[in-house]
């Protein structure tokens, strides 16, 4: 009987754990993807110097590119073997780093043209967006919404938002794209690269 217990326990922990990962609150729905607008309401300056990012601009970088329109993304793209004349843009493999969500029912969509919603989808997640670090945000975006509306004052902490989809970002998520099989990969400079974005600098 003990052993069962304690299989059943093991059991209830990593249910919860699943719950997490795939960005569930226990006894509701899985969180999706949202665009940054959702996030610009309240984090206003943030949202601003994340505009000013490499991140912000991720879907534009596989579009053709010209020597004269940007020389310094025409010189990574030969340096690379890309051909800057090529677009990018519906290559799956490129598009899982410089969109967010993609592969994800909620996220970018594998075809943008599939249907209006596909198309909204597209237009609001086709970048490197707050929730490409930070996870699916409908459910923690539903809940800080609520509850600033009773008080402005509400502090949230990351535990508290986590099981419902909430990631702290880190170095080890940061080289799930910034790695080897980045075709124009500089070398990650994790401290040094977070500064410039992350911490959202005022530029």
């Amino acid at each position: 009987m003990t052993s069962i217990r304690a299989a059943a326990a093991v059991l209830g922990v990593a249910a919860l754990a699943a719950f997490a990962l795939s960005g569930r609150a226990v006894g509701e729905d899985k969180a999706e993807y949202v665009g940054d607008k959702a996030c610009q309401k309240c984090h206003f300056q943030e949202h601003k110097s994340w505009k000013k990012t490499g991140m912000a601009k991720a879907m534009k970088s596989l579009a053709p590119t010209t020597e004269a329109d940007n020389k310094e993304l025409f010189d990574k793209k030969t340096a690379a073997k890309l051909d800057p004349a090529k677009d990018y843009t519906t290559d799956a493999t490129c598009l899982k780093c410089h969109t967010t969500g993609y592969g994800t029912d909620t996220g970018y969509p594998k075809d943008p043209k599939a249907d209006e919603a596909a198309g909204k989808r597209a237009a609001a997640l086709g970048m490197v967006g707050c929730k490409a670090c930070h996870g699916p945000g409908s459910l923690y975006v539903k809940h800080k919404t609520a509850e600033l509306e009773k008080n402005k004052d509400a502090k949230f902490t990351l535990e508290a938002m986590a099981p419902m989809g909430m990631i702290k970002p880190d170095q080890k998520l940061c080289e799930t794209c910034h790695n080897a099989d980045n075709p124009t990969k500089g070398e990650l400079k994790y401290e040094e690269d977070k500064a410039k974005t992350h911490d959202h600098p005022k530029k």
